[in-house]
């Protein structure tokens, strides 16, 4: 029984780190975007536009990639 424990405590580390990689890529690429957007001159429509399309991306990868069966784990481990 402390083996599926085990296993079940090491999934949920994975995919917590995995979560945390996904809110840092989102928030380089938040940065990134600012400053083109800044740089380029682009408005605030444009701006928050992207803003709204990185915070769309970064929710659908947490939704995706983290929620899903990552590492080979199915129905019956968890």
């Amino acid at each position: 029984m402390s083996e599926i424990n085990n296993l079940r405590e090491l999934k949920s580390t994975r995919r917590k780190k995995l979560r945390r990689s996904i809110d840092a890529a989102g928030c380089g690429v938040f940065f990134i975007w600012a400053g083109i957007a800044l740089w380029a001159d682009l408005g605030w429509g444009i701006g928050l536009i992207g803003v709204g399309l990185i915070i769309l991306a970064g929710l659908a990868a947490k939704q995706y990639l983290a929620d899903s069966n990552c590492y080979g784990a199915t129905k019956a481990n968890y």
